[in-house]
This record gives structure tokens, C-alpha cells and sequence, in this order.
């Protein structure tokens, strides 16, 4: 008895090491999906703005992923205190160049995207007088696309700041009917996605049909606008995955970096 149930167990185990090692397996080759990205290069920054409560854990991945595949160049790590300050964390580069630099913004009171909304008018000043940055991109995952948004319409005249060419909005609502969108830029191209968690109408968190509207809301005002559905498992679709997807990283970069 002792031996079939010793046996059941070593058994138990062997699966469980046979799926962690398939998981493992999986995750370290699963950005191979970007070797064959052709991209353009140039000196436009993007800047990755974390959601809700979110740190440099929230766009790693991102960074990661394009500075490992060429595709981009990691550049500036930025802080900004709770009263608003903007330093440096960490330089990765020597200077900024046109190979895509990216620039990953943490936030200190990282709770309150309205907050961190009217911050990000330092941060454009910041980054435009101290490393001469002139034009940048948006990616905000979740109220990350909120803190772009709210920055956009509440600042649409700002001296001494880059200008905004590209917005990618990942999984987040935007309010329907504001009359604010006027102020976005006219030149602004918008990439917007949502997730689908297998064909349930939800990431998790954020239902497709909340997230889709966005177009309505901004077309009028802004050059292109485009929608993009990403649906699913739980491990590449859910609400807090859609930013470690390297499969969605491939569409993201040629949103990006293609002209």
C-alpha cells in the first residue's frame, strides 16, 4: 500500500515538473515572434506610462522585449516625486539617438491618474529641455492610457514640450461625449486595445465593449484611429497579461516604429 501511494506521489510530482518545465520552456521562447520585426528608426521617444498602481514591473516586459530584439533602444528611466518632481533614475545610453529611445516613466503616488495627468506637463518639459527630446509616443497600458488622455486635452498648448505622433491605448474607457477631444492632437495617430479573455467579452477586468468606444469619442478630432482586438487564453488575454504578450508587442512595434 505504501508503495502505490509513494508511487502515485512521485508521479503527482513528475507531471507538475513536466508542465513547470513546459511553462518555463514557453516563456523564454516566446518572444521569438519579434526576430523578424523590420521597424524604422528614428529619435522619437516613446514614453510608457504604468497603470493603476503600477511600477517598473508594468512595462518591463515592453522595454524589454524591443531593446533585446533591436527594435528599440532602452534609454531614460524617469521619476516623478508626489509633489511633482522629475529626475533621472537611471540613463541606459550615453546619449539620445534615433534608434526609438525608450523612456519608462515611475510614479511615485502612483494611485491617482488625474494626479499623475497634470505631472506629466513636467515630465514633457523635462524631457525636452534637459535631453532635447522633441517628439515622442504614448503607450499607457490600462489608466496609464487615462494619464496620456487627461495630458493631452488638459495641455494642448504647451511650450517647451515634445509633440505627441502616436497613442497606444491598452485596455482602458475614456469618458463617452467629452467635449475635451477637440484638444488632442490633430496629427495624433491612435492605436486602441482591448482584450478578450476567449470569446467572454472581457480581459478581466475591462469589457471590450467599454474599451471600443474610444473611437467614437476621438476620430473626429485626430488624424487615424484604429481598433484592435486581441482575444485569448487567461495567460496572454487577461487585464494584467496584455503587457507581458509578445505576441502583442509584435503589433505594437509596428504600429510604432513603422512611418
Amino acid at each position: 500500500m505504501h508503495s502505490k501511494r509513494r508511487k502515485i506521489i512521485i508521479g503527482i510530482v513528475l507531471i507538475i515538473e513536466a508542465i513547470a518545465l513546459f511553462i518555463t520552456t514557453s516563456w523564454i521562447f516566446r518572444g521569438r515572434v519579434l526576430n523578424d520585426v523590420k521597424v524604422d528608426k528614428t529619435r522619437t521617444a516613446t514614453i510608457f506610462i504604468p497603470g493603476y498602481g503600477g511600477n517598473a514591473v508594468s512595462t518591463d516586459d515592453f522595454i524589454n522585449q524591443f531593446n533585446d530584439h533591436g527594435i528599440a533602444k532602452r534609454a531614460l528611466r524617469i521619476h516623478i516625486s508626489s509633489k511633482g518632481k522629475v529626475t533621472t533614475m537611471k540613463k541606459y545610453v550615453k546619449k539620445i539617438s534615433a534608434d526609438n529611445p525608450l523612456v519608462q516613466l515611475i510614479f511615485e503616488d502612483n494611485t491617482h491618474p488625474i494626479k499623475e495627468a497634470k505631472q506629466m506637463k513636467n515630465v514633457m518639459t523635462y524631457l525636452y529641455k534637459t535631453y532635447h527630446i522633441k517628439s515622442v509616443n504614448f503607450l499607457g497600458h490600462s489608466s496609464g492610457g487615462q494619464i496620456a488622455y487627461e495630458y493631452m486635452v488638459r495641455n494642448p498648448k504647451q511650450k517647451d514640450a515634445p509633440k505627441i505622433n502616436k497613442f497606444v491605448s491598452i485596455a482602458n474607457d475614456y469618458p463617452a461625449g467629452d467635449k475635451r477631444a477637440k484638444n488632442l492632437p490633430r496629427n495624433l495617430k491612435i492605436f486602441n486595445i482591448a482584450g478578450e479573455i476567449y470569446n467572454v467579452g472581457t480581459d478581466g477586468e475591462e469589457a471590450v465593449d467599454i474599451v471600443k468606444p474610444m473611437g467614437k469619442l476621438v476620430k473626429p478630432y485626430v488624424k487615424s484611429y484604429t481598433f484592435y482586438l486581441y482575444r485569448g487564453d487567461p495567460i496572454s488575454a487577461e487585464h494584467s497579461m496584455l503587457h507581458e504578450n509578445p505576441t502583442l508587442d509584435k503589433t505594437i512595434a509596428e504600429f510604432l516604429f513603422r512611418n
